[in-house]
């Protein structure tokens, strides 16, 4: 992850790129949509990175549940009056 500083007047300039950090991060290559996501007051990333050795845990994989449009599910299990 790279940043740039941007300069807009008195004409368009970028400055230098700068590394942020290293890693291998998961979905960068062949996936649609973004891999990654910056918190509301523009200070953190959130990214997902790959675990090295690919290894099972203990006990089988690890597993993530993503529920896509929760609040619409909270509404139909929760009805407001």
């Amino acid at each position: 992850m790279m940043a740039v500083a941007v300069e807009t007047d008195p004409a368009f300039r970028l400055g230098p790129p700068k590394i942020l950090f290293r890693s291998i991060y998961a979905g960068l290559g062949g996936i649609s949509g973004i891999p990654w996501d910056i918190s509301p007051d523009g200070k953190r990333f959130l990214m997902m990175r790959e675990s090295l050795p690919l290894v099972p845990a203990e006990g089988g994989p690890r597993k993530i549940n993503i529920v896509l449009n929760w609040f619409e599910e909270l509404k139909q299990r929760v009805p407001v009056k």
